[in-house]
């Protein structure tokens, strides 16, 4: 080999990677900048959710008598408070009292706590874990979220400490709830300063007799169970490894199928086939799908079976949980499979499309590893992070620790990304000077838009108008807690995040005010049918809806005190309960979403505008009564092509639940059963219905306007 010419190759191809401007990007800047950015990131989430762990109480359940100095010790700590006895059951009780449960020893340095559940042993709880009784009625109370932490002073404890003697105390926590975790750290801290306390006491006595210079025994033990441990562990990392492998086929594929062909000339013969762009983009985005998909499957099987052969049986992961996780992957996949298609169309070569989808992939894999941090939780706002949601979910689920609630929100908001994705890559197929590599645009060109003279929202302005709006709520939500005027905060939610942003994208965009809200007059006729459906439809949808998916009574309670608004008068109610959501909601839900969505066909503009009105309102009990109104006062719209109709509708809703809970007529009190709504009364409420979904059908010159 002559090294000169090997030199001189590797001179000409350095010089062409240094000026290629891309490259460059992808190896120097956007690490340069991601890795900082993310260490900022993580550092001030941590700092963020230390403080705000700090900030919290800890309710520790006192299940015993305290020494004076002990209790004065913990209570020295303003964030601990003491419940005597809460949560104990009698019999538990009735044992601690008579001294019949022995304490626990603390284990020998360097070795874990005893435990029943270990590989290839076969002691019995009762064995290895005194305590089993008090280990498994501080997990339950734990569990429930009611109390941080118990603490167990044993029989004889007040007065063996008060003797000189070793007082023996049991401090149960669970490991795996960071609050929980966190209360333990503060009650041993106080126990130590109470120990240091007794033994300056102590000093300088003489025959004192043995314990003296431990003074009080504190052993923590861990209610967690292993399962709960062992899933944390996987919450922890699974996630992160599973989303990462399963888009990395995705990004592969999406690259080769489009600048691939660009490079192999294959592209053009495919454009000059008689073929749509909307089939090539399809059948390209459901290649790159299914690919990401089997990924993710083989990921999981491989996980499922790893796991079975590492873990004892007692502590393998069930089935259904990695079924769930896969099911979990299927809008992470979708999203970047459309993601990365269209962005990969914009490369001339492979290469490219490497450097371009580059700054794709790494925030994904950076978002990723948030889900390792001790408080990343899933909760209302990240619910709505792309990608993070979803890997937040799958910890969830390992842990055992699933909200209804925030599935819904996660699910939701992804499968508003995914749509927005696919809405994206389907305008960059329709760009033939793209797919060829012929035109000059970049991505930046290709989003800009232009003001429109007149007509309705694009439908991928729609969607992504309202997943900002969503995201924007929610974060939003998270000041307004602090906010105490519950009327204030509502009117200005209505108005701010339901009114105010459709007019504002109108206004920039040019799009025409009453052909979006449908300001359109409609006759006396359509007007008699809505009144009907206001006055029938929640009765008749509660009354199937209750049943299907039964209201929980704390969750009913709740609702009430929030619609009440801490007892604002009548009149209040009215105009912040019924009326602003009544036209807030509706120039939101049935004016700019219902017109933006209409353009890919009107079963598509009923469902989805019907689906993201249930997804606004918050609540797995909710979505599915308020999604099936939401659809009746789609189809009012849509027959009628005006949004009033839907006002008066929405109105007389509200308004009815408003005077029926402001009110409280005994009759309610009678007829509402097991909190649910009557047969009969369901059954008149759903013929009126009907009754007035058969007026508010226009003629078909209506139709026609609406077309």
């Amino acid at each position: 080999m002559r090294l000169s010419i090997a030199l001189v190759v590797f001179r000409k191809e350095m010089l062409e990677t240094l000026r290629d401007k891309r490259t460059l990007v992808s190896l120097v800047l956007l690490p340069m900048l991601l890795y900082p950015l993310f260490a900022l990131l993580i550092s001030r989430l941590a700092d963020s959710d230390m403080q705000d762990l700090e900030s919290r109480h800890s309710r520790v359940a006192v299940w015993g008598t305290l020494t004076p100095d002990v209790e004065a010790a913990l209570s020295e700590n303003k964030k601990i408070e003491l419940f005597p006895w809460q949560g104990v059951p009698n019999a538990l009780r009735e044992s601690l009292e008579k001294g019949s449960i022995t304490p626990p020893e603390p284990p020998p340095i360097g070795e874990p706590e005893p435990s029943a559940k270990k590989k290839g042993v076969t002691a019995t709880a009762k064995e290895n874990r005194p305590d089993e009784q008090v280990i498994l009625a501080a997990r339950d109370i734990v569990a429930a979220r009611g109390i941080e932490a118990v603490i167990v002073p044993y029989h004889g404890f007040s007065e063996a400490v008060g003797q000189g003697g070793l007082g023996r105390i049991g401090i149960y926590y669970d490991s795996v709830w960071l609050d929980s975790d966190f209360a333990e750290t503060r009650i041993t801290n106080a126990l130590a300063r109470a120990r240091e306390r007794l033994l300056v006491t102590r000093e300088g006595g003489r025959g004192l007799p043995s314990g003296f210079t431990t003074g009080i025994s504190a052993t923590s033990r861990n209610v967690a169970p292993d399962e709960r441990r062992v899933g944390k562990f996987l919450g922890t990392i699974m996630p992160m490894m599973l989303i990462l492998m399963s888009l990395l086929g995705g990004f592969l594929r999406a690259a080769d199928m489009t600048a691939g062909e660009k490079e192999r000339g294959t592209m053009q013969t495919l454009l000059c086939a008689p073929l749509l762009p909307i089939e090539i983009i399809t059948g390209k985005f459901l290649t790159v799908f299914v690919v990401s998909l089997l990924t993710a499957l083989i990921n999981v099987v491989s996980l499922a079976l790893t796991l079975r052969r590492l873990l004892p049986g007692e502590l393998d992961v069930p089935m259904s949980v990695h079924v769930l996780t896969f099911a979990l992957l299927v809008p992470v996949t979708f999203l970047f499979s459309a993601l990365f298609l269209a962005v990969a169309a914009f490369a001339r070569d492979f290469k490219d499309a490497q450097n371009l989808l580059t700054p794709v992939y790494l925030p994904v894999m950076l978002l990723s590893m948030l889900t390792s941090l001790p408080g990343m939780e899933l909760s209302a706002a990240t619910s709505v992070v792309p990608m993070l949601n979803v890997a937040l979910l799958i910890k969830a689920v390992y842990l055992g620790d699933v909200s209804a609630d925030l599935v819904l929100f996660t699910l939701g908001s992804s499968t508003i990304y995914a749509a927005l994705a696919l809405i994206f890559a389907a305008r960059v197929f329709e760009r033939e000077d793209i797919l060829l590599g012929s035109g000059r645009g970049s991505i930046r060109e290709f989003l800009t838009w232009k003001r429109q003279k007149g007509g309705t929202p694009s439908l991928g302005l729609t969607v992504f108008g309202f997943a900002a709006i969503l995201v924007l709520t929610f974060y939003a939500s998270i000041f307004a807690e602090k906010t105490t005027n519950k009327t204030a905060l509502l009117l200005g939610t209505q108005i701010g995040f339901m009114l105010l942003p459709p007019v504002v994208v109108l206004l920039l965009t040019g799009a025409s005010f009453r052909e979006t809200f449908a300001l359109q007059t409609v006759r006396a006729r359509a007007l008699f049918g809505a009144v009907l459906i206001g006055l029938s439809g929640g009765a008749a949808v509660s009354a199937l809806a209750m049943r299907l998916v039964p209201v929980p009574q704390a969750f009913a309670e709740k609702l009430e005190q929030a619609l009440m608004l801490d007892g604002q008068s009548f009149w209040v109610l009215l105009l912040a309960v019924a009326l602003a959501p009544a036209i807030c909601e509706e120039v939101l839900f049935r004016g700019f979403l219902f017109s933006g969505l209409l353009r890919a066909g009107p079963v598509v503009a009923l469902v989805g505008s019907s689906l993201m009105f249930g997804l606004a309102h918050g609540s797995i009990y909710r979505l599915v009564p308020t999604a099936t109104l939401g659809l009746i006062i789609g189809f009012a719209r849509w027959k009628t092509g005006s949004i009033v109709p839907g006002v008066v509708i929405h109105f007389i809703n509200n308004a009815i639940g408003v005077t029926v809970l402001y009110s409280k007529p005994a009759w309610l009190e009678k007829t509402l059963v097991a909190n649910q709504i009557p047969v009969w009364l369901g059954v008149v409420a759903a013929a009126v219905l009907v009754a007035g979904l058969v007026l508010v059908r226009e003629p078909m010159e209506a139709r026609r306007k609406e077309a």
